[in-house]
């Protein structure tokens, strides 16, 4: 409540409010953000390291380094 009665005390009582609800909403959607995309990179690097569950399997002519026809 201290910041809110600066915000007042600066800028009038009906700006006052309104500027500082918007700062504070813009800070909180920041850190958000910037949560989520180290949870991303996070997720992504292990993503990278593990080993698929059902690889594909290679046709013969592709595995022996021959081109594949059709």
């Amino acid at each position: 409540m201290r910041k809110l009665q600066i915000y007042v005390n600066r800028y009038g009582p009906e700006v006052g409010p309104r500027l500082y609800q918007m700062l504070q909403s813009q800070a909180g959607h920041a850190s958000v953000g910037a949560r989520l995309r180290r949870k991303l990179d996070a997720i992504r690097s292990r993503a990278d390291r593990t080993l698929p569950l059902f690889p594909e399997p290679k046709p013969a002519a592709v595995a022996e380094g021959q081109p594949a026809i059709g």
